[in-house]
């Protein structure tokens, strides 16, 4: 009922939104599908040995590269017990709640060409036996990398690179693996290569294969990642200039992950290039790297002090970019606004920004909730993808409450296993940010 009373009340009321604290945090979080890795190696034809690996609460990593070599099959399948030895590994990791890097290869040290199948057709049946494998391990397997072949499974220095080859095992892959799961190739010419039918197309969001890259830094052109040649000069299916694949990777990776290894070379080797690195870092749109090689580089970024404004000002540079790998979402600002006195709702806008080098790739769920003074609590699930924020660009979020005095919070979660995926501000408790609170002043 509306009457003159219950409008004059109304009349004198006064909402109040004081936010909260949204300041950037350096703290390090492990939030999934992102951050440092290990690499752990397994032999296909041996019990798996567990002793090594490095996991639970102190482990800072969410993520493990995997490689399996299977050399000791050049000349034959993959026998049962091997593949369950395959099995054990992937099991073991899934279980201890890593996001597999998978990498399936004839060699690790560097030898390929004297321990892969003299034929082609062996190569295939061994891709025809990992594929399912994939498949079967959809949800634990973050990025399967690379095509079985080339030294250390890095596809090069192979007799199996030319482009029929290397599309029938994309092919297999596609057909007997999973699309839940992302693939990785080692150029971008070789994506390319895989991808004929997007040369004329100006994004490419074609499939799941993204990129690996084990070179970064280590020369002007990745040694050899990249080429010399301009892209109007050069073939869709060339290597290009590094400022052309810089520009490739940066379109293509919002939408698919790369990740890999810093290599030391002389040209970034000094502080004042931190600015062009992470520029670099940031154009691939870096989400994973490996934290024990190149120990040489990894150094020089552990004593450099960090020239960023903000928390990393006197933090180490090493720091700045591990906190920085694939996502990084940072509410921004905060805006509650009474719609009208009528309706008695609020409409509440947050604005997130991603700060990380790359986005987030995978499906997540987004949560704002409410407190009454008096304890209740209420959880809206919002119509808001994490996705669509690319790295260095913001989004505003908008939707409307029932006006009251309550607190206000947001947190997030990894869609398929509720994982917490934790904002760059000061949090409280495990994952959520205090937004701010909303209060109802009384006027005389």
């Amino acid at each position: 009922m509306s009457n003159p009373l219950h409008r004059l009340l109304r009349q004198k009321e006064k909402w109040d939104f004081v936010k909260g604290d949204l300041t950037e945090t350096a703290q390090e979080f492990k939030n999934p599908a992102r951050g440092w890795y290990r690499i752990y190696t397994y032999m296909a034809n041996q019990s798996p040995d567990f002793s090594h690996v490095v996991w639970g609460e102190d482990c800072p990593d969410t993520m493990a590269l995997i490689i399996i070599n299977i050399g000791a099959y050049k000349e034959c399948a993959i026998e049962p017990g091997a593949l369950d030895n395959i099995r054990s590994v992937l099991a073991f990791f899934a279980q201890k709640q890593f996001d597999i890097i998978l990498r399936v290869t004839y060699d690790h040290e560097g030898k390929a060409l004297e321990r892969e199948p003299f034929f082609f057709k062996q190569v295939q049946e061994h891709m025809y036996q990992i594929a399912p494998m994939v498949k079967e391990f959809s949800d634990n397997i973050f990025v399967y990398q690379g095509m079985l072949v080339g030294n250390w499974g890095e596809m090069h220095t192979s007799r199996f690179l030319d482009p029929l080859k290397l599309k029938e095992l994309w092919g297999i892959l596609q057909t007997k693996g999973s699309d839940e799961v992302f693939y990785a190739v080692r150029k971008p010419a070789q994506w390319r290569m895989l991808h004929p039918d997007c040369c004329c197309k100006k994004q490419f969001d074609c499939d799941r294969m993204g990129l690996f890259d084990d070179a970064i830094l280590g020369s002007e052109s990745h040694l050899g990642t990249f080429g010399t040649v301009g892209k109007s000069s050069a073939g869709w299916e060339d290597l290009w200039a590094r400022e052309d694949e810089l520009a490739f990777e940066e379109m293509l990776c919002r939408k698919v992950p790369n990740g890999g290894e810093a290599i030391y070379g002389e040209l970034y080797a000094k502080p004042e290039e931190q600015a062009t690195i992470s520029s670099v870092m940031r154009s691939m749109h870096i989400t994973y790297l490996n934290r024990d090689y190149d120990k040489k580089v990894l150094n020089l970024w552990k004593q450099w002090k960090c020239t960023e404004q903000g928390p990393w000002m006197g933090k180490s540079f090493f720091d700045y970019v591990g906190n920085h790998l694939g996502y990084r979402f940072l509410v921004k600002d905060v805006d509650v606004k009474l719609t009208s006195r009528k309706e008695r709702m609020f409409e509440v806008s947050i604005t997130i920004e991603n700060v990380g080098f790359a986005n987030l790739y995978q499906e997540t769920e987004l949560f704002f909730e409410w407190v009454y003074g008096n304890g209740e609590r209420y959880l809206k699930k919002l119509d808001f993808d994490l996705r669509s924020i690319n790295s260095g660009t913001a989004s505003v979020v908008r939707f409307k409450i029932p006006a009251s005095d309550c607190e206000l919070y947001l947190f997030a979660r990894r869609k398929k296993d509720s994982r917490k995926i934790i904002f760059a501000n000061r949090i409280v408790g495990k994952s959520r940010i205090k937004l701010g609170e909303i209060c109802n002043v009384k006027l005389n």
